[in-house]
């Protein structure tokens, strides 16, 4: 009985110690104060050893991605969201065939406030630990 206990206990401590194994699953929403979600963008989580984002959903959510992988190493983050201000461009034809097309770019505004543009100036942090659940609410700009 005591031999099955302390078995039990040591491969307890081993998943303590292993933590998450390669990767962490790390799952969130982003929305403003109100709870209105962001419904588009990405959210980037970095420290001095690598990067990761995840796309932001409709709902707001979102679910990190290291390059091809799912989740994240453990570790402490920075993090910033990004992807908002991707320019339109329209391509208007011209009645005259030998004057080329003209083409406007429609800069879009972000919904967001700067400040999270760079995980820096955002104030935002993670501690990865296994499974985590990081929910981010965002400002508008000022």
């Amino acid at each position: 009985m005591k031999k099955n206990l302390f078995i039990v206990f040591a491969l307890f401590l081993l998943a303590v110690v292993q933590g998450c194994g390669s990767n962490c699953t790390v799952t969130g929403k982003v929305t403003f104060p109100d709870g209105t979600p962001l419904d588009r963008g990405s959210v980037h989580f970095e420290n001095e050893k690598l990067a990761a984002k995840g796309y932001i959903n409709k709902d707001g959510t979102y679910s990190l991605i290291t390059g091809e992988k799912k989740g994240i190493p453990a570790g402490s983050y920075k993090v910033s969201i990004g992807g908002l201000t991707q320019p339109t461009i329209t391509t208007i034809p011209s009645s005259d065939p030998r004057t080329p097309p003209k083409v406007v770019v429609n800069k879009v505004e972000s919904p967001i406030d700067s400040k999270f543009f760079t995980g820096d100036k955002s104030g935002l942090t993670c501690e990865v630990k296994g499974r985590t659940k990081y929910d981010i609410t965002v400002e508008a700009p000022k």
